[in-house]
């Protein structure tokens, strides 16, 4: 673990993956050995470090819409010169994007989740995984929809949904990591 990336969120009150996640991100990509890797959504780049350091020099592309994050994610990943941080909204980077990529991480706006993975599919290596973080909703997945508040109850429908089709039509888990990590494979040829 990397006690100073937490600290950096804390001071510049942004979001980040909780140290469990970064953890299991940086042994899932020591294991995996991705070439490339693209990030949507990855703030002030505590996720983008943990994926570095375990990917042992792969090609990253790290999306996010906040130009201030991204000047944060580039001096926290300063020694990873094989991380690229681009200012763009994900879905649309994803949208426009040629490239393919061996592993995609997507921590951003819950209520785009579906059309994040639908993209992420497009541009995912036979053999690659897309990892999605926050799946829980605050544990509102699990809820009664009479116990959702209001304000979550869009993003946890969509969120059900789209759990519910990844465990339809991939190889997948579904990790008990803070708030839900699902980690779906993409079966060769």
């Amino acid at each position: 673990m990397y006690p100073f990336l937490h600290e950096e969120a804390v001071r510049f009150q942004t979001p980040s993956v909780e140290p469990d996640v970064g953890e299991f991100l940086e042994t899932f990509t020591m294991a995996l050995r991705p070439k490339s890797i693209l990030e949507i959504g990855c703030g002030i780049g505590v996720s983008s470090y943990y994926m570095a350091k375990g990917s042992g020099g792969a090609k990253m592309t790290c999306i996010d819409r906040n130009e201030m994050r991204l000047e944060q994610a580039r001096r926290i990943c300063g020694e990873f010169p094989d991380a690229n941080f681009i200012n763009a909204d994900g879905v649309e980077f994803m949208r426009d994007c040629k490239e393919s990529f061996d592993m995609i991480f997507i921590d951003s706006m819950k209520r785009q989740y579906p059309i994040a993975y639908y993209y992420a599919e497009k541009l995912l290596n036979d053999g690659g995984f897309i990892v999605l973080d926050d799946m829980f909703m605050y544990g509102h997945v699990f809820d009664a929809d009479c116990e959702i508040p209001k304000r979550y109850a869009g993003a946890t429908t969509a969120l059900r949904e789209l759990i519910a089709h990844i465990k339809n039509t991939t190889v997948c888990s579904v990790l008990p990591l803070t708030g839900g990590v699902v980690v779906a494979a993409k079966r060769k040829g």
